[in-house]
């Protein structure tokens, strides 16, 4: 994004940095990084860098938590018969699959269910209730979704079937019928830590079952894979407990691969494990995400509980297919949404467009990308019927879900986060909701959208950088919300060679960067989405950038490239 306004983060104090360093044997680049964090005593520093599994919270300090684990332990006496039913995305259906790996290992009879995007939408359906209905399930657990799913568990209720929920969504001010409702966010939970994604709250959920069935622990730990993968995805904040789970489940997932992930990977032609979180963002997630996209998500979860490498393979091929058709529809309808945007005035708080038929699979991607293009608040709806359903991404400074709460009297359903949110209403209600969302998102930023920025950690030599100095700020991983990756910035450097682009259509950014007084050093540069910027920045003499770091192995040799955030003239 052009004209972005540069924030350095507050340079650390060179004598604590110095102290730090000192006492913990740590390079100043990285004691500074974890004073930026908060930390500035080596009691701070050791406890961050050692996230053991042994700080995780009592999962009983969840409220309801024992109604939920006495229920299911009368359930598992009787042999009853329990649905396990999640969301579409990710953390659903990670959820899915290690709720019912771990009932199945019991011997528990499970029925998995994850609810067609078209034709039941998200949340827990009617549909789905009645399937657990006539399959004989006595009890429902619902998975990343059930917070504000009134009406279904009404029904489920009147049905005389006890539902658990497990979520991590933001409650409204009522709650819906349920025998216990685990959601660390919903009002009285005495639980210390909020931030957890649905499969983590599945996950307290399971290790208080285990706790209380006298299993060993192992029997949950072996799915912390599929939980660093939910919270890779789902982009919860990786600190306190999900710093912890996301730790040692991206070791679980380098260490124990499961046949479907490995399948996945070997099938997109990816040679090597997911090692950060930004890799599961990547790489796996939008694989996964595909199958509830432009098919059904339930092929997801038979990939994850996959035994065998046939049965692996032969699902992660129908994945990599789903991917390609969704990659296809993203393109299409993001030239058609950014052709409807750019006919609106560019001076509106938020933007809103809309199209008949319109895949509802790909919406919310669609919206990231024209607020790449539009620093703004956007909601793409696809019409069909009379009813309008849509996904809504915002950006810094801006509550989404704040928002459409205001504007509920509007709104057929609504759920989500404060950066992303999803909505249905009547194609009859599109204009009313259009000017109460724009005065909804106007008073929470006094009339105008803040400007966009590129914040930075450190301004560093990139002659100093080596595999070396890389590898011990890897200390600080898994990065993610919370914990960020280190973004650095580097003045006055020039191309050695000339820009090009790469990718598909140019998309990309290519670029050879060296200092002025290391010239023979050089340092290989992309910048992904970048690639109409390539006649300004051939035009640049010396530049600054803002960057992020990744190590390459090629052919034996390991070097330090460059991820490039954003550029500019040399302002030197």
């Amino acid at each position: 994004m052009d004209n972005l306004e540069w924030k350095p983060s507050q340079a650390p104090d060179l004598q604590t940095v110095g102290s730090l360093s000192k006492d913990t044997g740590l390079s100043p680049l990285v004691a500074s990084l974890l004073i930026q964090r908060g930390m500035s005593t080596s009691e701070s520093v050791k406890d961050f860098l050692d996230p053991r599994r042994e700080k995780l919270h009592d999962p009983f300090l969840m409220k309801d938590m024992d109604r939920a684990v006495e229920r299911i332990m009368q359930a598992v006496e009787r042999k009853e018969r329990i649905m396990v039913y999640g969301d579409y995305d990710v953390d659903g259906t990670t959820s899915v699959a290690m709720v019912s790996s771990f009932f199945k290992g019991l011997q528990v009879p499970v029925v998995s269910y994850i609810p067609m995007r078209y034709g039941e939408g998200y949340g827990v359906s009617p549909k789905g209730v009645e399937r657990a209905k006539v399959s004989g399930c006595t009890v429902l657990i619902t998975l990343d979704c059930g917070t504000k799913d009134f009406e279904a568990l009404q029904f489920a209720a009147e049905a005389g079937i006890d539902t658990i929920v497990c979520d991590h969504h933001l409650p409204a001010d009522q709650l819906p019928v349920t025998h216990a409702l685990l959601n660390p966010k919903q009002e009285g939970c005495p639980y210390p830590f909020k931030e957890l994604s649905g499969a983590g709250v599945a996950f307290k959920f399971l290790t208080a079952l285990v706790n209380r069935i006298g299993l060993t622990m192992s029997s949950v730990y072996d799915h912390l894979d599929l939980l660093a993968l939910s919270i890779g995805a789902d982009l919860v904040d990786i600190t306190g407990e999900n710093r912890i789970l996301a730790h040692h489940g991206m070791r679980k997932l380098r260490k124990t691969m499961r046949p479907g992930i490995r399948a996945m990977l070997h099938v997109a032609n990816i040679d090597r494990v997911p090692n950060t979180v930004r890799d599961i963002s990547f790489t796996l997630g939008p694989r996964i995400n595909a199958a509830g996209r432009v098919g059904h998500a339930l092929k997801a979860v038979e990939l994850l509980m996959a035994s065998d490498d046939n049965t692996a393979y032969e699902l992660a091929y129908e994945l990599e297919s789903m991917n390609q058709a969704r990659r296809d529809l993203d393109e299409d309808m993001t030239e058609e949404a950014l052709a409807q945007m750019a006919e609106q005035p560019a001076g509106r708080c938020c933007t809103i467009v809309c199209g008949e038929g319109w895949h509802r699979g790909v919406l919310g991607i669609v919206a990231s990308r024209l607020v790449e293009a539009r620093y703004r608040p956007t909601i793409v709806l696809s019409e069909e019927n009379g009813l309008m359903m849509g996904s809504a991404r915002s950006v810094k400074g801006v509550d989404i879900h704040e928002a459409l709460e205001d504007c509920r009297s509007y709104l057929e359903q609504f759920g989500g986060h404060p950066m992303a949110a999803g909505l249905t209403l009547r194609s009859d209600q599109l204009h009313d909701f259009q000017i109460a969302l724009e005065k909804s998102i106007a008073r929470q930023v006094d009339g105008s959208i803040p400007a966009p920025s590129i914040s930075y950690h450190l301004e560093i030599d990139l002659n100093a950088m080596s595999p070396e100095v890389f590898e011990e700020m890897g200390k600080l991983a898994p990065f993610g919300p919370g914990n960020g990756l280190p973004v650095f910035m580097a003045s006055d450097v020039r191309a050695a060679l000339p820009p090009r682009t790469v990718g598909h259509r140019g998309r990309h950014l290519k670029l050879i960067l060296q200092t002025s007084d290391a010239p023979k050093d050089r340092f290989e540069a992309i910048g992904f989405g970048m690639g109409d910027r390539l006649e300004e920045v051939r035009q640049m003499k010396s530049m600054d950038v803002a960057f992020t770091l990744v190590q390459n192995t090629f052919r034996g040799r390991t070097s330090i490239n460059m991820h490039i955030r954003a550029i500019r003239p040399s302002v030197r």
